[in-house]
């Protein structure tokens, strides 16, 4: 009983995840407000996150501030051409809503463009969080883990869609959306995309190794 409720015990480690995710999802919600920043704030947000799970996060609000100057400029990109597509489609669904024949195709359209953004918007700001990509280079690689782990990426979806509905369809809930309504479902989901990405690290050492082994090899043969 007694490690329960210790510094090591299972309570102790739920409350402090809490806390760290309240502290998250407020921070995340302060630098998200100018909108254009949103994106570096998701990305900041799913950096640290990633720490928690490492064990590693030390002092949240320092490491997520740190983080967010350096995203603005990877970030940034990111977002703004989401939010465009985004507001493209609901352009396109608004245009066309109630109308039949070709505007209901259209519609389907704007359904699957939807759920692709969706999908590649649970890998996007996490990708640009813990690697250093191009604009470009992140969107493909986005793209080939949203297919790829076709499976990790729907629970994601789902993960990011039922509990901020939950959260913001129940007035009685609202409190607990503004204190962990975005953090704790990105939790859930760094928890399915943090075996993918270790294994991506795993690969870039090893390829680094045989390199430094390549040319230590042409060195000595010379």
């Amino acid at each position: 009983m007694g490690n329960l409720f210790s510094t090591d015990g299972f309570l102790w480690r739920v409350m402090r995840d809490l806390t760290s995710l309240v502290v998250i999802n407020l921070i995340t919600i302060v630098c998200s407000l100018p909108i254009v920043t949103a994106g570096a704030a998701v990305a900041s947000m799913h950096y640290v996150l990633y720490q928690m799970i490492e064990d590693q996060e030390g002092h949240i609000v320092p490491s997520y501030l740190k983080q967010f100057r350096g995203n603005l400029r990877s970030a940034t990109p990111l977002w703004l051409i989401m939010l465009v597509s985004g507001g493209l489609l609901m352009f396109e669904y608004s245009a066309f809503k109630g109308q039949g024949g070709a505007g209901r195709i259209v519609i389907v359209f704007v359904y699957a463009g939807a759920l692709f953004l969706s999908m590649l918007g649970v890998w996007l700001f996490p990708l640009t969080a813990k690697f250093v990509y191009t604009t470009a280079g992140c969107f493909r690689n986005a793209c080939i883990l949203c297919i790829s782990k076709l499976f990790r990426t729907a629970a994601m979806v789902l993960i990011m869609s039922v509990i901020p509905f939950i959260l913001t369809h129940d007035l009685r809930l609202a409190p607990l959306a503004l204190l962990i309504g975005i953090s704790l479902p990105s939790y859930f989901c760094a928890l399915i995309y943090h075996p993918v990405f270790d294994e991506m690290i795993k690969k870039g050492q090893k390829m680094e190794e045989e390199e430094i082994e390549e040319e230590s090899d042409s060195q000595k043969e010379e």
